[in-house]
């Protein structure tokens, strides 16, 4: 396996959930990642509507925008956790404790 850079992955992943995983070259981990956060990046579109949001209304789809969101950011935190640690891997150097 070649040696990535951890900083490298971690600001891919950064950007969108999965690229990280494509850069160390785990494509199925990725691809599974691109996919759950174009998922999740969709729902949460979907949860709310523009007409409420824009009429000063609370929306009916809040609590499902919330709790969409919230699953975004844990894939998007554990891509980035994920990506840092699998290149840090394959640098043969470990963090310290």
């Amino acid at each position: 396996m070649r040696k990535r850079n951890p900083k490298t992955a971690l600001v891919l992943s950064a950007i969108f959930p999965g690229l990280g995983q494509l850069y160390n070259g785990d494509i199925w981990k990725g691809v599974g990642f691109l996919a759950l956060g174009f998922v999740l990046g969709w729902m949460s579109t979907e949860a709310i509507s523009l007409d409420e949001l824009l009429g000063g209304e609370l929306p009916s789809g809040t609590a499902r925008f919330i709790g969409v969101s919230l699953l975004f950011l844990a894939c998007y935190f554990f891509s980035m956790v994920e990506a840092y640690r699998s290149a840090k891997r394959t640098t043969g150097t470990r963090s310290k404790p």
